[in-house]
């Protein structure tokens, strides 16, 4: 493996490198600056060893994989463990897939705090399911279940949500005046809620 060029990246901070991997086959990497030191800063006509271009080749898939996450989050709203999975689906491997999502989290992109209290709000208050529906439709999305909990109690308290009131709503909505108590247990315990 030879290096054909190494140009300045687009981003700051990158290098974009042009290398001969056999015979015609030419491979574009961008890789980080320290990585490039870290693999001896070869320049044109260099050959690299396995060892170099593995590096090389992992810091390329890291910042493939930040500018992924970095789309997908100007999206929609990702926890971790979306983000991870979005990353897998793209062929990122699995520990850059959780590297990236940690450095997410950790430079405020992500904030599974403030969405969990969204969307319990747009689920409870708009939707109006249960609490039932809403943990399992959470713990789906990969959300935990104590931090779920701790978020539906925090907005119960401070009456952003009130699920009696939502279970009203509910009834009225969708069945008729003459609706028996069977009925409206029924539509109850399929949205979420618990029937006593």
């Amino acid at each position: 493996m030879k290096i054909i060029s190494v140009k300045g990246g687009r981003s700051e901070g990158y290098l974009s490198l042009s290398i001969e991997i056999s015979d015609g086959e030419k491979e574009r990497l961008t890789v980080s600056e320290s990585d490039f030191l870290e693999a001896g800063s070869p320049m044109r006509g260099d050959c690299l060893g396995m060892r170099e271009y593995l590096l090389l080749k992992s810091s390329d898939e890291y910042y493939r994989a930040r500018l992924s996450a970095l789309r997908s989050l100007s999206l929609s709203d990702n926890n971790e463990k979306a983000l991870i999975r979005k990353l897998m689906v793209k062929g990122i491997s699995r520990e850059i897939a959780e590297a990236v999502a940690c450095e997410m989290t950790s430079l405020g992109y992500i904030n599974e705090e403030k969405q969990l209290l969204s969307l319990i709000k747009r689920e409870a208050n708009t939707n109006l399911s249960g609490p039932r529906k809403i943990r399992g439709k959470l713990i789906a999305k990969g959300y935990h279940s104590s931090d779920i909990a701790s978020a539906m109690e925090a907005l119960t308290e401070g009456g952003e949500v009130d699920f009696d009131r939502s279970a009203v709503l509910l009834v009225a909505k969708k069945l008729t005046r003459g609706a028996t108590d069977e009925e409206k247990k029924a539509l109850l315990y399929k949205n979420g809620y618990d029937i006593c």
